[in-house]
């Protein structure tokens, strides 16, 4: 049986989850879910950078010129990351 003592109200509790005085947790695994919890509210109260507003804008425009220039550079995009990933690849593989 494992005694565990509350952070908040110091009480002594036995092999519990959460505190009988206070209702805080206590078990490690819960203190972490409600961390990953805090973490993930504040991640989603963030406002989206404004590139990524831009790109998306650009990619559902009603017009066909901004919809297609979006696609064009995002092609030469990934064709030259592609080459540069190839490069890396070559000299990451290379004896030495």
């Amino acid at each position: 049986m494992i005694e565990r003592k509350c952070l908040k109200c110091s009480t002594w509790n036995n092999d519990e989850k959460f505190c009988k005085n206070c209702g805080a947790a206590l078990a490690p695994d819960e203190i972490i879910k409600q961390e990953d919890a805090k973490r993930a509210a504040l991640e989603a109260a963030k406002p989206r950078p404004k590139l990524d507003i831009l790109l998306d804008k650009a990619k559902h425009s009603r017009y066909f010129v901004v919809r297609a220039l979006f696609y064009v550079i995002y092609s030469v995009a990934v064709i030259v990351f592609a080459i540069a990933s190839f490069f890396a690849y070559m000299v990451a593989w290379s004896p030495g």
